[in-house]
């Protein structure tokens, strides 16, 4: 027989708590892996630079580039649907400021050029998506003349990569991110163009475009002219 003693006191012991996601995340167990390696559950819980990076590395750029029906435009409003990464860094006030920085710092000697677009982690897997999301309203209607300035040279530097030449698959970023830009901003040069001229109306409401035709190098060059001249102002309006 066993006895025991009627004065101790059995304690139950309480199980730990859960730590939620972004607890979790908090503990710095991610801490040395690469942004884009981290499971998506805990991209809420990261930084807005940090969440650049991630959704950087994963982008569905096959997707995003090539499944739309109309046009870029609508390839990215597939994956926004798919990926709730994409709503959730809209929702990020600073986002425009780490896109920008990002899309900055890809160069063409520390990324290959000769990739496709949908192929990781070439030049043009990174600019040609970075071009579409900041083509956004989400991220334009909030950015300041300083950043439209630094975003605009950007995809001149960008644009003059190219030499002239298509984007593969007619893929035509850096003028589709220049056009959205003087139309989120109500700039109406742009505006009378998109009522003179149907392919920059196409340009502008749905990211297709080809620069195949002489009409089509003809709008190219316009929006090139009309970002030049919106540059411009903006510069005039911050001295």
């Amino acid at each position: 027989m066993i006895a025991c003693d009627n004065n101790s006191t059995l304690i139950e012991l309480e199980p730990e708590p859960e730590l939620d996601s972004c607890e979790f995340y908090a503990t710095g167990y991610y801490n040395d892996t690469v942004p884009g390696k981290i499971p998506q559950k805990y991209w809420p819980c990261m930084s807005t630079e940090v969440l650049v990076e991630a959704g950087s590395y994963n982008f569905p750029s096959l997707y995003m580039l090539m499944a739309g029906c109309c046009g870029l435009q609508s390839g990215y409003d597939l994956c926004r649907n798919k990926y709730d990464w994409f709503v959730e860094l809209e929702n990020r006030e600073d986002a425009l400021e780490y896109l920008i920085a990002k899309y900055k710092s890809i160069d063409t000697v520390s990324y290959a050029m000769n990739l496709y677009p949908f192929e990781w982690p070439g030049y043009k897997f990174y600019t040609y998506n970075l071009e579409v999301f900041m083509a956004q309203e989400a991220y334009l209607t909030r950015a300041t003349n300083s950043q439209l300035m630094e975003l605009l040279n950007e995809l001149f530097i960008k644009q003059n990569v190219r030499n002239g030449n298509r984007g593969d698959y007619g893929i035509e970023g850096p003028s589709f991110t220049m056009s959205r830009i003087m139309y989120f901003n109500n700039y109406e040069p742009l505006l009378d163009s998109m009522e003179q001229n149907f392919k920059i109306k196409m340009l502008v409401e749905l990211g297709s475009f080809s620069i195949s035709s002489e009409e089509g190098k003809d709008a190219q060059t316009s929006i090139f002219n009309l970002t030049t001249a919106f540059m411009n102002e903006l510069t005039t309006e911050e001295e």
